[in-house]
């Protein structure tokens, strides 16, 4: 089946809502997205595996030639919510003005796949000495299950990744990285007549609050 167009590509893409959050009634299966890069993909010969990270959640790992190394072109596959009131054209149809395509994951980041889909199409035909995967992940914009997933399964991947996430569109060699921490606190039940007896968890977490913002700063 011959592959769409570089715009027929990205409008497809964008036609396909995949929503993640953390908020059940917004999040959305990002399955249809997988289900066309795997299609397009796997009509150029790649070889495509994709992993179910939770119900309606997938991560799609392509790959084009075999042995150790080679290089990773990876995304995700999801977009944040939208308010479509908010938007002065339809966020899901792909829009073509002033030069630019306009729709709700153009830039962050579902083209970033059409885009490699045209950068290596002239490349199929030349014996790769490495192999070439593309990686696609879900979640990112909520819980990063899919990354999540990916590193649980232990799969290795290539020795150099390009990540087609826009850092103000100019490549970037190594990017900011994020941790994340939680602070748990337990109270103890007191009464009214004596609140000695107790043990504030609202209060503590107060000292808490301070204490990062001091750290902030």
């Amino acid at each position: 089946m011959p592959i769409p167009s570089l715009k027929d590509q990205f409008a497809a893409l964008i036609a396909a809502p995949s929503v993640s959050c953390t908020q059940a009634h917004w999040d959305q299966t990002n399955r249809p997205v997988i289900d066309l890069l795997a299609g397009w993909l796997g009509d150029l010969g790649f070889s495509c595996e994709v992993q179910e990270v939770t119900p309606g959640k997938f991560n799609l790992l392509a790959s084009f030639g075999s042995g150790p190394g080679g290089l990773v072109l990876a995304g995700h596959s999801d977009t944040v919510p939208f308010d479509a009131e908010l938007w002065t054209a339809e966020p899901l149809q792909l829009r073509e003005a002033d030069d630019r395509w306009y729709g709700l994951g153009v830039c962050d980041m579902k083209g970033f796949f059409a885009l490699i889909i045209e950068a290596v199409l002239p490349l199929l035909d030349q014996p790769f000495r490495q192999p070439l995967l593309i990686l696609a992940t879900c979640d990112e914009e909520s819980s990063m299950s899919g990354a999540r997933a990916l590193a649980d399964a232990g799969r290795p991947l290539g020795r150099a990744a390009v990540i087609g996430e826009p850092t103000g569109l100019r490549p970037v060699r190594l990017h900011k990285g994020i941790m994340m921490e939680g602070i748990e606190i337990q109270g103890q039940s007191g009464h009214s007549s004596n609140p000695a007896y107790g043990h504030s968890a609202l209060e503590a977490m107060h000292d808490v609050m301070s204490e990062l913002m001091t750290l902030r700063r």
